[in-house]
């Protein structure tokens, strides 16, 4: 879903991009996982916890960054904005933050 919504969004001229983030427990769904994704993957691990520690998020949740780094938006699975991106009404409101997110300008 996440690499057909990059392809819309090139197409319209907005540039985005995508990073997933493995569960630690999950590295035996790797191989998986990378098959089916057009943008890079990062393995968390125990040591890191990139979803607890480093994120205070969770399995699923979206972090809409702008060009400088700074989170727009967090959306947590389960929350007010469904991050379903199979419905069609939570991508495209999804992809509407992520625009949104990137008209903001880039520092110099």
């Amino acid at each position: 879903m996440l690499d057909r919504m990059r392809s819309e969004l090139k197409y319209q001229g907005v540039e985005a991009y995508f990073v997933a983030i493995n569960k630690s427990d999950a590295v035996a769904n790797q191989a998986a996982l990378l098959a089916r994704c057009g943008y890079p993957v990062l393995q968390d691990s125990d040591a890191v916890q990139a979803w607890t520690a480093q994120l205070a998020g969770g399995k699923d949740d979206i972090f809409v960054y702008d060009a400088n780094g700074k989170l727009v938006r967090y959306l947590p699975y389960g929350g007010q904005q469904d991050t379903v991106l199979s419905n069609p009404d939570s991508y495209a409101a999804i992809k509407q933050i992520i625009v949104q997110a990137a008209k903001i300008p880039a520092s110099p």
